[in-house]
C-alpha cells in the first residue's frame, strides 16, 4: 500500500458532549438527512430528556453540499459547544473554526467569527 494515497473517508467527527439547559438536551444532530436536514452536519437539535422526543431542529451554519457533481460531501459537524454563562445561548464552534451564537429562546443562529 502507497502511503501516499489519498484517503477516502475522513476522520470520525468529533464527540461533543450534549448541554441539558432548562430541563431540555441540545445535542449535534449527526443523523441530520434522517430528520428533515438538507445537509450532513450543522445542526442543533433539542430535546426532551424524559421522552427522548425531538422539540425542535435548527441548522446552525451551511455546510456546501457537492452530491450533484459527483464528489461525496463528508460533512462538518461540531468541534465544540458551551452553554454561555447566564444566558439561554450555547457557542457551537465547527471542525473548520467558525464560532456560531445560538439562542435556544429565539431558535436562531448567528455567526460570530472565523470561517463561515
Amino acid at each position: 500500500m502507497n502511503d501516499n494515497m489519498p484517503s477516502i473517508s475522513r476522520p470520525r467527527p468529533p464527540e461533543v458532549k450534549p448541554i441539558i439547559h432548562n430541563n431540555v438536551r441540545y445535542e449535534q444532530d449527526m443523523q441530520s438527512y434522517s430528520h428533515g436536514g438538507d445537509q450532513p452536519g450543522g445542526y442543533l437539535v433539542a430535546i426532551d430528556p424524559k421522552t427522548n422526543k425531538r422539540i425542535w431542529m435548527l441548522k446552525v451554519y451551511k455546510v456546501t453540499v457537492h452530491d450533484d457533481a459527483g464528489v461525496n460531501t463528508p460533512g462538518c459537524y461540531f468541534r465544540k459547544m458551551k452553554l454561555m454563562s447566564g444566558s439561554d445561548e450555547i457557542e457551537v464552534e465547527s471542525e473548520v473554526g467558525g464560532k456560531y451564537l445560538v439562542d435556544l429562546t429565539k431558535q436562531t443562529s448567528t455567526w460570530i467569527s472565523g470561517p463561515d
